[in-house]
This record gives structure tokens, sequence and C-alpha cells, in this order.
């Protein structure tokens, strides 16, 4: 049967729905991301947590040619040397593996960093097995156990995804904030992107048995 122009017209309607809800949801996902530049720990959550050790859990990023720290690790690295010298936080792990098997880990990369930044390595925990968010939170959870508050510093585009998967993990005690300076507006608003992406992929992954199909795809790699 050959459709008929009446069908072409409702098929083309359909398909124009769905491009414009799916648009819809995503511009809502994108918003989200932004709405959690600002993270959630501010002073008085600090001035509350007084009285046990204070940690922070800096999340890795970029590393170049093989040992040298990117922008995204010197950015999140110097906020929590700035809380680590105002006597904010007491314990700095740093988490985040190896991007190939010829560089450091990012967490052995941002330890330099730290030191630099005059911060003392016996205050310092290295996490350097963790490739993904997911696994930053999930390795370092391992790690906090004499922590009684916990804050997660990084760039600000990224806290959205890590507040979400700390709630999918059962964090519980976890707080946000963001790096200090920010990057380019333009490599910003791609990252904005593919967070929201992120945001996408952990939700289906939640709902729907997606992973071993997935896990399968040698191009696959988890945000």
């Amino acid at each position: 049967m050959i459709p008929g122009k009446s069908h072409i017209r409702w098929l083309i309607r359909s398909v124009l729905r769905l491009l414009g809800v799916s648009g819809g949801v995503f511009l809502l996902i994108v918003l989200h991301v932004v709405s959690q530049f600002l993270g959630d720990a501010d002073s008085a959550t600090l001035r509350q947590a007084q009285g046990g050790t204070i940690c922070a859990v800096v999340f890795g990023a970029a590393v170049r040619g093989g040992s040298e720290a990117g922008p995204g690790i010197t950015r999140r690295v110097q906020a929590a040397a700035d809380l680590y010298h105002q006597g904010s936080i007491q314990t700095i792990i740093l988490t985040g593996g190896k991007g190939s098997q010829i560089q450091e880990s990012e967490a052995a990369v941002m330890k330099k960093v730290a030191m630099r930044l005059g911060i003392d390595s016996e205050d310092l925990i290295l996490e350097d097995k963790a490739t993904s968010t997911w696994e930053n939170l999930a390795f370092t959870k391992e790690l906090v156990g004499d922590c009684s508050s916990i804050i997660a510093i990084s760039d600000r585009y990224h806290l959205a995804r890590i507040e979400y998967l700390a709630e999918l993990q059962e964090w519980g005690n976890l707080r946000t904030l963001p790096a200090g300076r920010v990057p380019l507006l333009s490599f910003e608003v791609r990252a904005v992107v593919r967070e929201a992406l992120g945001h996408i992929y952990y939700t289906l992954r939640e709902y729907f048995d997606i992973e071993k199909y997935l896990s399968s795809q040698s191009d696959f790699q988890v945000l």
C-alpha cells in the first residue's frame, strides 16, 4: 500500500512533535546543569561541619603531555588549596586514573600541583583507578570513612552530574563546590551539552538494562 498525502502529513507532524518534545526535555536538562553551577557547599555549611575532619574530593581532568596538569586540574586543585589554607578542610582526596598507559594518573598529577600550592603530602589521599565520574565516586566512597563532612570540588559544569551520581550511590552527605575560575565560554558550552547527555545516559542506565549492550561496543566509553 502506497501511503497517501494525508498519511505522509501525519507522519511529518508526528516526527516534528517528537523532536519538539525531545528538544524540550534536553533543554530542561541543560538548564538543570546550569542551575547547579554554584554548588551547595557555602561558608555556612563549612562552619556547621567544624569539629570533625572535613574532606574535599577533587575530581580529575585532562593530563597534558603525559605528565603535565591541564587547566581543569589546575582550577580544581587551586580551589581545594584555597580552602585548605583557610583551615576549612583538613584532608584532600584526589581522584582520577589514567587516560592511557603512557601517562601519569590524574591523581598523581594533581598531587604535584597540590604540593606546589603548599598542601602537606600527609593530608593528601590518592585514588588513581577511576576512569569516569561514576567510578570517581564509587572508588572514593571507600576512602571517606573518617570524614565528618565531604565536599566535592570540580568545574561548575560538572557539579550536576556529581550530585546526581552521588544520589544514585547513596552518598547522603556529599556537598558540591565549583572551582573559583571558569574555563573559556566556548569550552564550557560544549561541556554543558556533554554533561546533559551524560545525565540522560545515567538516567537510562538506571531504568533500563543497557549497560550489558553498551559495554560490548568497542567504541563506547562511559562518560
